[in-house]
């Protein structure tokens, strides 16, 4: 494999590539590649034998996780069904796992609820690996852990997947209280909410913006829209409602009545320097990013998700290119950049992260995550010959996989050096 030393001579070319020093946190949990280049290995049988095809019906089975030598490590009875909206339409499809107990997997805390990340658009399989690092990298309130795995469903070889927290409420996720019907008080009322703004109203109960497109989704409480939970919805419309009011009111930069009485400001500032440095076509305010309401607090930003369509792996929407401002072009940051104060600070994170080493840290990460992957994505795309294939909506085909992670890291290289001119102006 030539991956190796293409992507290291990559991460030395330029003063910009990579700070001289920097202490980079691998993604957790890691499991170290062993010689033959082995995985751990999640075995998925379903009671009847058959394939999954449902994104809403889960099927009964049993899962069985193995170490890289082959030992035992879980087994478990489970349920199992598709996920994703674009993603659950291509040939290797990503999965939603629902445990009959709450299990530990691979250091991971215990948990019933699971993701496995096809990443099948995404050739390198690292693009939302590298977002979750960045995001820890920032300090955000959670990001999902995840670790590589090998598939096999029934059987038969899937892939490589990526194994991922879902996201939820939960002391060892989203650590927010867990609303009740009964939270009615002046205080329990307030929170906690998890929300997604999603303009394909994939919860039960959503509701628009009253200044803008944005579409609020209720993630969790999934119920909001019983007659129980009436005070609820009333309480969560209304403080969005508020939020609007005072981001587009005539003292929106007040920091007592403006924007900064309902928004977190740090956590704003980190998602979208985040979503900024990746150029997600996702990280605008519209498909999918999600937020916390915190109990007697502000809305908070995060966690962050899906970047499967980041780091120049689209070929619309002007994220295929390097310059260009993304998610500042969404209303709510339109706004905000408007406060000087708030531009002042999305600089003065960025200049402190660039001065530490954490942005151009990102490189070596791409390096050493192909190096991770750089033998075990021989099997994945002999089940899945896509390399000189296009598929939606890369950017490029480069006809192998040391060509796609060579792609990701000049583009990233590109992205960073234009932000790093563009962000103090």
């Amino acid at each position: 494999m030539c991956t190796l030393a293409l992507l290291a001579l990559l991460a030395g070319c330029g003063s910009e590539a990579v700070a001289p020093t920097v202490a980079v946190e691998p993604v957790p949990p890691v499991v170290l590649q062993t010689a033959t280049g082995k995985l751990p290995l999640l075995s998925i049988v379903t009671a009847s034998g058959g394939d999954i095809v449902s994104k809403t019906t889960y099927v009964p089975g049993t899962i069985t996780l193995s170490d890289t030598g082959g030992g035992t490590l879980v087994q478990a009875g489970m349920e199992i069904r598709g996920r994703g909206n674009t993603t659950w339409d291509f040939p290797k499809k990503p999965y939603r796992l629902r445990l009959t107990t709450s299990t530990a997997l691979l250091g991971m805390p215990a948990n019933r609820h699971w993701v496995l990340l096809a990443n099948y658009s995404d050739k390198t399989m690292l693009r939302t690996d590298l977002a979750f690092a960045l995001s820890r990298m920032l300090g955000m309130a959670w990001t999902p852990r995840s670790a590589f795995v090998d598939v096999q469903v029934n059987g038969r070889y899937q892939g490589v997947y990526q194994l991922v927290e879902h996201v939820r409420i939960g002391a060892d996720r989203v650590n927010i209280p867990e609303m009740k019907a009964t939270d009615t008080s002046a205080t329990n009322i307030t929170g906690g909410y998890l929300l997604e703004v999603d303009e394909r109203r994939g919860e039960e109960f959503c509701f628009n913006s009253t200044m803008t497109r944005m579409v609020f989704c209720a993630a969790n409480p999934e119920t909001l829209l019983l007659p129980a939970w009436a005070r609820q919805r009333a309480y969560l419309q209304t403080y969005i409602a508020r939020t609007d009011s005072a981001i587009f009111g005539s003292r929106f930069a007040d920091s007592t009545v403006g924007y900064a009485a309902y928004l977190d400001v740090e956590s704003v500032i980190n998602y979208y320097v985040l979503q900024e440095t990746l150029k997600n076509v996702d990280g605008g305010l519209r498909f999918g990013p999600y937020m916390s309401k915190q109990r007697n607090g502000k809305l908070f930003f995060g966690p962050v998700w899906d970047f499967d369509l980041a780091i120049g792996n689209v070929n619309y929407d002007g994220a295929d290119r390097t310059d260009g401002w993304h998610a500042r072009k969404s209303e709510w940051f339109v706004r905000l950049f408007q406060d000087p104060a708030f531009k002042a600070r999305v600089a003065g994170r960025w200049t402190q992260l660039k001065s530490a080493g954490t942005i151009d840290s990102l490189q070596r990460l791409v390096y050493s995550r192909a190096n991770y992957l750089s033998v075990v994505q021989v099997r994945n795309f002999e089940r899945w010959p896509i390399l000189g294939t296009y598929v939606w909506p890369n950017r490029v085909v480069t006809g192998s996989y040391d060509g796609e992670t060579i792609a990701l890291n000049v583009w990233l290289l590109g992205r960073i050096q234009w932000v790093n001119s563009e962000i103090v102006r």
